[in-house]
């Protein structure tokens, strides 16, 4: 191990790590609050690792879902991610062999931490990653646990508690806007996702938005190239 990586890694991942704990103990505590097992709940954010999609799942294990409709939904809450890759085609090709991993790993905040944060002087930039991708996904799985275990102790209220990936989204959020100079992105993908709600509803609002987004930032790529100097 690399150990002057991993403990830059760690400082870095810390605002995520202090999401995810809370994040994925809720997680845990509806999936087992909704009579589902405890190592079923583990397993889930260790080979699934999908935040919100996660949460969604509960409900349609719920109410009984088909696999159509579930797989469905599942490819439009996280087709966002087709264009997270696109931005780390590059990165990802020098990483060698832990890039399936890398790939499997990029959540939304793994995401903004790759591409909103520089590799510390004199810190290998691969090990700094990957060790990002690990410390994220294991501080998931370690909120995951623990909210499972929880739920199966004491009964518990669990209405409101899926707010907490969008509290923890909100924040990543605020410290992106900090960070750039420009906020044509920022503005961009606010108006997107407004244009495909009227549009498309509610349901699809998230491919579409995500679509609408990044035309418009291929649109004005110089404007925003100038501005962010």
């Amino acid at each position: 191990m690399d150990r002057n990586a991993f403990k830059a890694a760690f400082r870095t991942c810390m605002p995520v790590i202090l999401g995810y704990l809370p994040a994925g103990f809720a997680f845990g505590l509806m999936f087992t609050a909704a009579g589902f097992p405890f190592i079923l709940a583990i397993f889930m954010s260790l080979v699934i690792y999908a935040g919100a999609g996660q949460y969604i799942a509960v409900g349609f294990f719920v109410d009984d879902v088909s696999l159509v409709q579930m797989a469905l939904l599942t490819f439009l809450i996280n087709s966002k991610h087709l264009f997270y890759g696109l931005s780390l085609l590059e990165e990802f090709k020098r990483i060698g062999q832990a890039r399936p991993y890398m790939i499997f790993s990029l959540t939304d905040e793994t995401y903004a931490i790759l591409t909103g944060t520089t590799t510390p002087q004199g810190v290998d930039q691969n090990k700094y990653m990957f060790y990002i991708a690990c410390i994220d996904h294991l501080a998931w799985i370690t909120g995951t646990a623990l909210g499972a275990l929880f739920g199966t102790i004491v009964k518990f209220n669990t209405q409101g508690l899926d707010f907490a990936m969008t509290a923890l989204f909100l924040v990543i959020l605020s410290e992106q806007i900090k960070k750039f100079h420009t906020k044509y992105p920022f503005i961009i993908g606010c108006v997107s996702a407004i244009v495909a709600a009227l549009l498309i509803g509610k349901p699809n609002m998230l491919l579409g938005g995500s679509i609408l987004s990044v035309v418009l930032l291929i649109v004005f790529k110089k404007r925003i190239e100038k501005y962010d100097l």
